[in-house]
């Protein structure tokens, strides 16, 4: 298909039909991702361990920091490279592909060196050294975590590169290839090779070594931009492009883990059974959040494409059509994680307090699901329409703003009132994604009025 058939099809076509084309493989592509976050903690969970389930909570904000680096050096160098592929400016986008990922390898490889031989006081600082236990898996799994780091930034660099640059396929099957072969390697590692907990992070390390090697091969053939290190420039004004053009992204995944940190940290006062339970329900309560990211990803180039041609009364049919969709799935997904909050909880833990804390904190999310669909596309609108300030802030605020704030104030608040703190801690996310949708909605009603 061409560039102008593509143009055409987003231009006319109905606008239903076409947000579900276009929502489908961002749907399966957000599935397959959530998928194989679920894999370690589940497979893990079955060794009924509940140190080893608390320690996947604790490297996996440290795995968080480390995909915001990868994508600010991806999105920053990507965005600059299609912008030049755009102005037939093929030997700039080589040099500009070229930059990005020697400076993801350098990060990653300087993360590594520096952080290896501390790596315990790395884990107790994420909230690892709630037990003794703990802060030994922690230690543990963040080792193996920290040989993966190089890799990691490279891939994530590489794949968003081909990504931005109009390559989607070439960039998934990369991306896909990788992940497929961690969730195939967790059980052979853990219960084949009976290599126990350390085995799900050797898979991990095999997974993102694989991703790197196809993306690498990838990069070569179907008229993407080939590796070539030796083309790197850190010429004033291409550093900007990248560090500068990614830094949004890098704010909103950093902030993110940020957030997973400090509630690592607060949630070790109430012991590993919290930190487990609060990893579990993150992970399920992210598995129907993430599909509707998905389905709005589908609406993203429905609205830019025709915000850009002028055609405003199709840009607010699609917004409304996505929205109410998308509320309408969350409604759905709330009665079902309301009903089986227990037995999702009991997949991925044998331990009766963790499983009973993670059916409480569950519970609790049910109320603000609903209202996340028109949090997560007020964002995606702003941004579409150029108005990227008032998207970052929209993005950054559900975390930044409202969660991080919040962490402090709860428990305390809920102890003065003669409330359980713990309780006070689990109520953080809906309160915050309450105050999110407030927010964001506000805003998407303002941008509305003045298309």
């Amino acid at each position: 298909m061409t560039k102008e058939q593509r143009r055409e099809i987003i231009l006319t076509k109905p606008i239903l039909p076409l947000l579900v084309r276009m929502a489908i493989p961002t749907i399966i592509g957000m599935l397959v991702t959530m998928i194989y976050n679920l894999t370690d903690t589940f497979f893990i969970g079955q060794l009924g361990n509940k140190s080893m389930t608390a320690a996947i909570g604790i490297a996996f904000s440290f795995v968080s920091f480390i995909q915001a680096l990868g994508f600010w050096f991806g999105y920053g160098s990507g965005n600059a490279m299609s912008r030049s592929l755009g102005a037939g400016n093929d030997d700039e986008a080589a040099i500009l592909s070229s930059t990005g990922i020697v400076l993801a390898l350098a990060t990653g490889i300087a993360l590594c060196l520096t952080m290896f031989f501390s790596v315990e006081r790395v884990a107790a600082f994420l909230g690892g050294d709630a037990s003794d236990s703990l802060l030994q898996y922690s230690t543990q799994y963040l080792r193996v975590m920290l040989c993966t780091v190089p890799f990691s930034l490279y891939a994530t660099t590489l794949y968003n590169q081909m990504r931005l640059c109009g390559n989607v396929k070439d960039g998934m099957i990369g991306l896909m290839s990788g992940m497929l072969c961690n969730m195939i390697l967790d059980p052979i590692f853990i219960f084949v090779c009976r290599m126990g907990f350390i085995g799900a992070g050797w898979a991990t390390f095999a997974g993102q070594l694989l991703g790197a090697v196809v993306l690498t091969l990838l990069s070569l053939h179907n008229g993407n931009i080939p590796v070539r290190l030796h083309r790197v420039s850190l010429r004033s004004g291409r550093l900007y492009h990248i560090l500068v053009g990614g830094a949004p992204n890098f704010s909103r995944q950093g902030i993110t883990s940020v957030a997973a940190i400090l509630l690592n940290m607060i949630a070790a006062d109430y012991g590993e059974e919290t930190i487990a339970a609060l990893t579990i329900a993150g992970r399920v309560a992210a598995l129907f959040y993430m599909i509707m990211i998905g389905w709005g990803q589908g609406f993203q180039p429905v609205c830019a494409m025709n915000y850009g041609a002028g055609k405003y009364d199709r840009v607010k049919k699609a917004l409304k059509l996505s929205t109410a969709i998308g509320t309408v799935f969350l409604i759905a997904a709330t009665v079902i994680l309301a009903i089986f909050a227990e037995p999702l909880s009991a997949i991925f833990s044998k331990n009766p307090e963790v499983i009973e804390l993670c059916t409480q904190i569950l519970r609790l999310q049910c109320i603000s699901l609903p209202f996340m669909g028109v949090y997560a596309l007020s964002s995606m609108f702003a941004q579409n329409i150029g108005k990227y300030f008032t998207a970052l802030w929209i993005s950054i605020s559900r975390q930044g703003l409202f969660y991080i704030p919040l962490i402090y104030l709860l428990p305390p608040l809920f102890t003065a009132i003669g409330l359980d703190a713990m309780t006070g801690l689990f109520c953080v996310q809906p309160i915050a994604d309450i105050a999110s949708f407030l927010f964001g909605g506000s805003v998407m009603l303002w941008c509305l009025k003045h298309l």
